[in-house]
């Protein structure tokens, strides 16, 4: 190739490279928070963390653990271990103060930071804001350690901080794709770092069943695995790996929500225990990705004697007060031609089948009440009579959200163009995810506490454990700003500026993360990818190739 048409090239793919992927500041900036709190006054002067400083925490088990955590983020930092010592009240100089205070900012995850030349004062009414501002600090002795400045320090300011949702939180898919435990419990402290409090655990679906469930032993001998390249592949996590994680995200306030999925996405469940299938199967664990057919048979009681029974012992395991039922991409195939599901209609003097699986999933939430529980499900549960109290979570948008919060739902806002991270950065790149507004336009006030907040959504049809950082990140981080930071203090520019530090930041902790935005030609990729799913469907079922263009679409 000639020099003269080499030269444009590379200029061009240096622009493309430039908007992919972010630089990194050559001074990360202490101050370069994220998400941004919702006060700072910066003020002159800095506080050594030397030797002779001490931890001082209220006498509480969660302070207790917080404060130790944040001796490690310390030692980490300069190598200095800080002891940790009883908080008795007593004002005291050289001491980090984590001090529980009813006076503190309203609100369980607010806090009040002030740092001086002497010390620190950590207040909040409760542990969870205690913690809340431990991860303020991290993040400042992360972006100094980034920097590669010796001696580390705080720069004094005052900080009061409280979030403007009170769900923030990633769903992290791992039935397509099986993450360990390790990964779960790195991307737990991750989110913890930017402020995330809920961790959605989706563990079942077409292709894989990843939870020990003691009473039916199938369901990880045959739905947890299937054959991938003429091999075996999947995985499962056993009550030790729920006890692991969810003590992990305990310990870091994160509430972990488990999903398992009905009546459809449910072929993994069937391949193991097909005799709750209309059709009695037999069938295998999915190899392909898009909308299947075979649901759970709503005719057949002892479907639900068996759910039921799932149910029970997924309670058991996480004592949150949600578990999540799905109840989307139910195509009605196989209901329309099973004779039971036609008898229960008929029986219950439904109209047809999309009633049939509101009655489906209102059953299940009542018995989900009955233990103590409460139920989630996405959007499409609204459409047969979603269960009364029943959260939605919406992904199809949000201008349905107003009706269900009028009808008494709670609401979780997950609209695909700026949550589902797993879609490529030429459909959803970092100024999108900044942009999104959860809340629906002209909503009234009285809504505002039915409106919990967000999730970043990781579905895992086209991503992997070792692809999965440069997805999440730095989107993630514009997705945690929106749900924590007040709206009018909300600032693209800003945040981009400083994100420049938080590059250097999640280079420190390992964090493969990815661009920012792509060209839009890169759209085509995702186009044909996309066609090519569709006609896999179709050459598998053109019914729900077609059911699925019109869900899609919203018809």
């Amino acid at each position: 190739m000639k020099p003269y048409t080499l030269f444009p090239m590379l200029c061009l793919l240096s622009l493309v490279v430039c908007s992919r992927y972010g630089t990194v500041a050559s001074a990360p900036d202490q101050f370069a928070i994220v998400p941004y709190p919702a006060m700072i006054e910066k003020k002159a002067g800095a506080l050594n963390l030397t030797g002779e400083l001490v931890i001082l925490a209220s006498p509480n088990d969660s302070v207790r653990k917080t404060a130790e955590l944040l001796a490690g983020y310390i030692t980490d930092a300069n190598g200095t271990a800080l002891p940790v010592k009883a908080y008795t009240g007593s004002p005291s100089k050289n001491s980090i103060v984590l001090a529980l205070d009813p006076a503190a900012p309203s609100g369980a995850e607010s806090y009040e930071l002030t740092i001086r030349e002497d010390g620190v004062l950590l207040r909040a009414r409760g542990p969870e804001g205690i913690f809340r501002g431990i991860q303020t600090l991290r993040q400042m002795l992360l972006a100094r350690a980034a920097a590669g400045e010796e001696g580390p320090s705080l720069p004094c300011a005052s900080i009061i901080d409280t979030p403007r949702f009170s769900w923030r939180g990633l769903n992290l898919d791992c039935s397509r794709h099986f993450y360990t435990v390790n990964d779960i419990k790195r991307y737990l402290d991750l989110i913890a770092l930017y402020k995330m409090n809920i961790f959605h655990w989706n563990l079942v679906n077409d292709q894989g069943w990843r939870l020990e469930i003691k009473k039916y032993p199938k369901l990880t001998e045959v739905g947890a695995w299937r054959t991938e390249g003429g091999k075996r592949y999947g995985g499962f996590y056993s009550l030790q790996d729920v006890r692991e994680i969810l003590d992990y995200a305990k310990d870091r306030f994160i509430t972990v929500v488990p999903e398992i999925d009905m009546p459809g996405h449910s072929q993994a469940a069937l391949a193991a225990y097909p005799e709750y299938s209309c059709t009695n199967g037999p069938f295998t664990v999915s190899t392909r990705w898009g909308i299947h057919t075979n649901l759970f048979c709503a005719g057949n009681d002892a479907t639900f004697t068996f759910l039921e029974d799932v149910l029970a012992e997924v309670a058991a395991m996480f004592p949150g007060t949600y578990i999540h039922l799905g109840g989307d991409e139910c195509p009605p195939f196989k209901w329309q031609r099973c004779p039971k599901c036609q008898a229960r209609i008929n029986e219950k003097g439904l109209k047809d089948e999309r009633e049939l699986h509101g009655w489906f999933m209102r059953r299940v939430a009542s018995y989900l009440e009955r233990i103590g529980r409460k139920a989630i499900g996405w959007d499409e549960i609204l459409e047969g009579g979603a269960p009364a109290g029943a959260t939605v979570q919406f992904w199809r948008g949000n201008e349905a959200a107003l009706e269900a919060m009028r009808k008494g739902h709670p609401a979780i806002i997950s609209t695909t163009g700026y949550t589902y991270l797993d879609y490529g950065l030429a459909v959803t790149d970092l100024p999108k995810v900044y942009s999104f507004e959860p809340v629906p336009a002209d909503m009234p006030a009285e809504y505002g506490r039915m409106l919990l907040g967000s999730e970043a959504n990781m579905w895992s049809e086209f991503a992997t454990p070792e692809n999965t950082d440069g997805k999440l990140f730095p989107r993630i981080l514009a997705l945690s700003e929106v749900l924590w930071t007040p709206k009018e203090k909300r600032n693209y520019e800003d945040f981009h500026k400083r994100l420049e530090t938080q590059y250097a930041v999640l280079r420190d902790l390992g964090v493969r993360y990815g661009g920012e935005s792509e060209p839009g030609f890169f759209k085509v990729g995702y186009f044909f990818r996309d066609l090519s799913v569709l006609f896999g469907m179709i050459f598998d079922d053109s019914e729900v190739a077609w059911y699925t263009v019109k869900l899609y679409l919203g018809m």
